[in-house]
């Protein structure tokens, strides 16, 4: 059964390995390479919010993350574990627990889109 967390600092090496994934970078707003320092000084000041919704999901293992600034969602699935439902499975307990939230998804991908319509989230596709 999938369950999430809030991320905390230990998380922080594999976040980073996740965010410089080849495809999630393509897939990205941002598709450019993130340091590790940069990654770092993120990851502290968004931790050191008081809601920083950012979570990690387990399965038991770690299979992915999602993050929520204000009605929108952004997630991203380890890449050894693509291909297995993970991201609706994620993103469904998402919506259980904070609604239906907007995902910026691009057109290119298909398997963002059907993930997050299935779950019940707001896709806008964007070219």
């Amino acid at each position: 059964m999938l369950t999430f967390r809030t991320a905390t600092m230990d998380d922080s090496d594999l976040l980073f390995r996740w965010r410089n994934d080849d495809l999630t970078r393509r897939m990205s707003k941002n598709t450019d390479a993130v340091q590790i320092e940069g990654h770092v000084a993120w990851l502290q000041r968004r931790l050191s919010t008081d809601r920083p919704h950012l979570y990690v999901a387990f399965d038991p293992d770690p299979v992915g993350t999602f993050r929520i600034d204000g009605d929108e969602i952004s997630y991203t699935v380890a890449p050894d574990k693509r291909g297995q439902g993970i991201a609706k499975a994620m993103l469904t307990e998402a919506r259980k627990c904070f609604g239906p939230l907007r995902a910026e998804i691009y057109r290119r991908n298909e398997a963002s889109i059907a993930a997050a319509k299935s779950s019940g989230m707001i896709v806008h596709i964007i070219d």
